[in-house]
């Protein structure tokens, strides 16, 4: 038997000599230990605290989450493959054990710990030429990301076509499988409870030498979103640019659409900006100062749908605005806040109900207020002062659009009041090395007589946040 087993071991060994050489695979990761607090986001404190909705599941005051992702990835001269698995969980016993409980879903609203695990994140490709690139996956794509985040951006499933056409032109083709919920047991039509999204974006690059340059972006996406009976064209133009030091970022997105006969063939038209200039004085004090405007409803009733809701708002990750973990990125909704911003959202897209055709998990009302929102802020490399140290801070004014589907609980009978609150936002980021950091985010929503007419009461919401990041 032995001899037989070292024949065998022989033999594999010539095989492989003779196969032709796979592809090396390049494994990476990332774990992230996140202890979280958070205070009051119904800015009410005779009130127990709704658990809120984020990246790990429902949860309520303190609480930790971990984002435990290992990847890998294989390519070739004109391949490639990338898949990057994640468990982001709430930190309790039955998550460590990897304890599954029949039923568990339905009798305490959790689901089965430690049955999160999978592919998060999957990007297949091939080159064809400078011109043509075809991917496939669920991995991160987006329109708007770089400049305000209010159309699209996410890792939904998708198939995309991009290239060069010349020095200076690129475009984007995406086919966004968002929602494919078929009924189970009985006949019905393909597409019910559907969510499919397409678009189109070029990218125009202008050279001013030493002066500056622009690249110009018309874009427009079509949603077919028959879960909620509604389609929508969306269209407009991204900028980004420098002149001199000045950075600059600029968006306008139109909604035109309308729902179908189930909701009365009602009309959807909306508008959304964003604008922001950045100037770096130095690499310790780069200040901005941004503009957000979401457009709102103001009469839940008439056949007008007037409030902006894009595919995805993304406006936690946008670079000017964005950080991750900040309160106004938080799910603001869902009972937890009568903000209504969702996960990752910054406009209160959630608002009030009614007419819903799109945003983040399908739920957004074109019945909003909208939002009008000042931003302030200024980021930094503080490593000639405290070596490895970096900080982000920033404060947002917001306003209602339209205050008209909103109720007054202070005052009832009497319109809200238009100026919704004032957030805070403070990080700092020790970096040890390349493979180890912590930050921590200190963020406040500080309510305005807006929120305070509809919840009748004022006082702060806050999240306390310390990311402990390793990567390899």
């Amino acid at each position: 038997m032995k001899r037989l087993g070292i024949l065998a071991s022989f033999l594999v060994t010539l095989l492989l000599a003779a196969s032709p050489a796979l592809a090396e695979i390049q494994f990476f990761g990332t774990a992230r230990v996140i202890p979280t607090y958070y205070s009051n986001f119904d800015f009410d404190d005779s009130k127990p605290d709704a658990p809120a909705l984020n990246e790990g599941g429902w949860a309520s005051g303190e609480h930790i989450r971990g984002e435990l992702r290992l990847g890998w990835k294989a390519g070739g001269d004109n391949w490639r493959v990338k898949m990057i698995t994640e468990a982001d969980i709430i930190f309790d016993k039955n998550n460590g054990d990897r304890s599954f409980y029949t039923g568990a879903e339905n009798a305490n609203g959790i689901p089965n710990a430690g049955g999160e695990f999978g592919i998060e994140r999957a990007e297949m490709g091939y080159t064809f030429s400078k011109a043509l690139d075809l991917s496939a996956g669920w991995d991160i794509r987006y329109l708007d990301l770089k400049t305000g985040g209010l159309l699209y951006g996410d890792d939904h499933p998708f198939i995309g076509l991009k290239g060069s056409l010349g020095e200076s032109t690129k475009y984007q083709i995406l086919y966004l499988a968002i929602e494919n919920l078929d009924k189970i047991g009985f006949a019905d039509t393909p597409t019910t409870d559907d969510w499919r999204a397409y678009s189109l974006k070029v990218d125009q690059k202008l050279d001013f030498g030493s002066t500056g340059n622009l690249t110009l972006s018309p874009l427009v996406a079509y949603s077919d979103n028959q879960k909620r009976d509604s389609k929508v064209l969306y269209y407009g133009l991204e900028s980004l640019g420098s002149l001199g030091p000045v950075k600059t970022s600029f968006e306008v997105i139109v909604a035109d659409g309308e729902f179908g006969t189930a909701n009365a063939n009602k009309d959807i038209s909306s508008w959304a900006l964003f604008a922001g200039v950045e100037l770096p004085v130095n690499k310790a004090f780069k200040p901005y100062v941004a503009y957000r405007f979401t457009q709102g409803d103001g009469n839940k009733d008439d056949n007008d749908v007037e409030g902006f809701v894009g595919i995805t708002d993304i406006g936690r990750f946008t670079p000017l605005m964005g950080m991750d973990g900040n309160i106004l990125g938080e799910h603001l909704a869902s009972g937890a806040s009568p903000y209504g911003a969702s996960l990752y959202a910054y406009a209160p897209e959630r608002a009030v109900g009614g007419n819903v055709y799109g945003g983040i998990g399908n739920g957004g009302s074109g019945n909003n207020p909208g939002q009008s929102l000042i931003a302030f802020g200024t980021k930094g490399d503080l490593g000639d002062y405290i070596p490895n140290l970096s900080y982000k801070t920033q404060a947002f004014l917001i306003w209602y659009d339209d205050t008209g589907n909103l109720t007054n609980l202070k005052n009832p009978g009497q319109k809200v009041d238009d100026y919704a609150g004032t957030t805070f936002d403070l990080q700092a980021k020790y970096t040890f090395n390349k493979h180890f950091a912590i930050d921590y985010i200190f963020s406040t929503f500080i309510p305005g007589d807006g929120l305070e007419d509809q919840v009748n009461a004022d006082d702060t919401a806050y999240v306390n946040m310390l990311n402990m990041a390793w990567k390899y």
